[in-house]
Order: C-alpha cells, then sequence, then structure tokens
C-alpha cells in the first residue's frame, strides 16, 4: 500500500489487502474501463480527493480492462449497476455504494462523516448552529460534550473560538491561558483575541466608516476599521484596507499597517488562499 494514501491500482494479488484496510480507515474503491469518459473524469475527481483525505483515507481503483474477473466479481457483490462504479468501505464492510460518475461533493457527503475527527464532526454541527443564528444553542451543545472529554484541547479550542464569536471576550481570554501552549489550533483564536484587544476602546465600525467618508486620508480610522474588519471574519476587506495605508504611507505607526497585514496572515493560517494572495500583493508592493 502506498504510505502516502495516493491512489492504489487493485489487483488479484492484493484485493484482501485492500479490504483488510478498511477496516482501519475507509476506503474509496472505484470501478471503470480505461477510455470511457465517465471513468476517466472519475479517476480525475479520485486524484483530488486521494490529495484532498491524504492520511484519512484510502482511494482505490480496478480497471475493469485489466482485471475482468475482479471487476465482475466486485459489481456482482456490490450490486453495482452502471460503471463508473464506487464503493465506501469501512470497517470492512460497505458503507455506500454509487453506480454512474458522482460527483465530489456527492463523495465528499459519504466520506466526511468516516474521516473526521470527533472534534471537527462537533465543528460541523457548530457550524450549522451558526449558520442558522443559533449561536447560544451552538455554545451549549459545545459545553455539554465538554462536560465528557474536559480534557479535549480539541473541543476547548472550538469553544474559544466560539466565545469570540459570541463576543464574550474575557471567558476567551481566561480559556486561553489555562490551555497549553501547543494546544492544536491555539494559534488562530490566539491572533483574533489580540485583534480584540486592539480595538477595546476604539470606535464602532459604522463611526469608522463615516469617520473615511468624510476623509479619506484618515490612516488611523481606516487601520481600526481594519481590525473591525478581521473580528468580522472579513479578512479580505480588512487586508485591502491595510494594503491601502502601506501604498499611501509606510511611516504611520511605524510600518504598523504592513506588520498588521502579517498578523492577519497568521490568523488566516498557512495556505489559506486571500492570505496567499495579499503576500504577493505586499511583496509586489515593497519590491
Amino acid at each position: 500500500m502506498n504510505e502516502q494514501n495516493a491512489m492504489v491500482d487493485v489487483t488479484e494479488a492484493n484485493i484482501q489487502e485492500v479490504l483488510h484496510q478498511s477496516v482501519d480507515q475507509p476506503v474509496l474503491l472505484c470501478i471503470g474501463r480505461a477510455g470511457d469518459p465517465d471513468c476517466q473524469a472519475q479517476l480525475d475527481i479520485l486524484r483530488r480527493l486521494a490529495s484532498v483525505y491524504q492520511g484519512k483515507l484510502v482511494v482505490a481503483k480496478v480497471a475493469a480492462d485489466a482485471e475482468p474477473m475482479l471487476a465482475q466479481q466486485l459489481v456482482r457483490q456490490l450490486q453495482i449497476r452502471a460503471l463508473p462504479g464506487l464503493a465506501v468501505l469501512h470497517q470492512g464492510r460497505p458503507m455506500a455504494v454509487r453506480s454512474g460518475l458522482q460527483s465530489e461533493e456527492a463523495l465528499r457527503e459519504a466520506l466526511d462523516p468516516l474521516t473526521m475527527s470527533p472534534a471537527e464532526l462537533i465543528g460541523q454541527q457548530v457550524s450549522a448552529l451558526m449558520a442558522e443564528g443559533q449561536a447560544e444553542e451552538a455554545l451549549s451543545l459545545l459545553q455539554s460534550i465538554l462536560k465528557d472529554e474536559p480534557d479535549n484541547h480539541g473541543l476547548q479550542v472550538l469553544q474559544v473560538n466560539l466565545l469570540l464569536e459570541l463576543g464574550r471576550i474575557d471567558q476567551a481570554r481566561q480559556l486561553i491561558a489555562a490551555l497549553p501552549e501547543d494546544a492544536p489550533g491555539i494559534a488562530q483564536p490566539k491572533a483574533k483575541l489580540s485583534f480584540y484587544e486592539m480595538v477595546a476602546d476604539a470606535p464602532a465600525r459604522n463611526t469608522l466608516e463615516a469617520r473615511l467618508a468624510e476623509d479619506d486620508s484618515d490612516h488611523e480610522a481606516r487601520y481600526q476599521l481594519a481590525i473591525r474588519l478581521v473580528i468580522a471574519d472579513e479578512s479580505e476587506q480588512a487586508l485591502e484596507q491595510l494594503l491601502l495605508i502601506v501604498r499611501r504611507d509606510r511611516t504611520f505607526r511605524d510600518d504598523g499597517a504592513r506588520l498588521l497585514m502579517l498578523q492577519v496572515f497568521d490568523q488566516l493560517g498557512q495556505g489559506n488562499p486571500i492570505a496567499k494572495r495579499f503576500r504577493g500583493k505586499l511583496f509586489g508592493l515593497m519590491h
């Protein structure tokens, strides 16, 4: 088996090994024919999934042309009606079987519940409640789970993020102080807390926007507005405001706008597309 969980070619020789692998982690098995457009399109999707779920999932394919007997056996056993045929295997048994070309979204829907950690699954439930405007219900759900898992740092960090979303800054600060420095994911809420502290005594967002409407060169209002935007999870707009200050006046707050952009990048996290794009813009401006 490929240790990096890239796509595995399944044959008569290794089919049992692949099936056994599903006891420990989910296996996404695809049966297809070479040269068939739908099967080729499905393989492209599977390659993306192999990368996205790397370490959490084994993606395996059976070439029906090269392994006709094996393909026929699997099609019959899994009751696949058309190729490409897909099966999500978990704990040694099929959890989902699909016939015909499947979208990436449809496959993710079947795979996410099997590949997410408990903290990620709870985070998904919390996000769904937040999206419905049920913030207090989301916090209650999380706190009830933490009663049974008080040492789960992942859930504690999730609670910090939720408290920040609700504006309960003092509670969030206390929880952060009690967590280990290396708690998974703690860097982002720490960074966000620092933004709240920066504007503790600053004017409200609408006041800052009114100041800028009256005087577009008010760098202090723009700087504080950018922080307000970060807190509101409008990081792209915040970075636009800060980049404008950098372009107009590097001496403002001793290059404070550029330094704040770097903090926003850290808060967004490595690999974030917005951070990547604005890093490039900032680099271009500097050079």
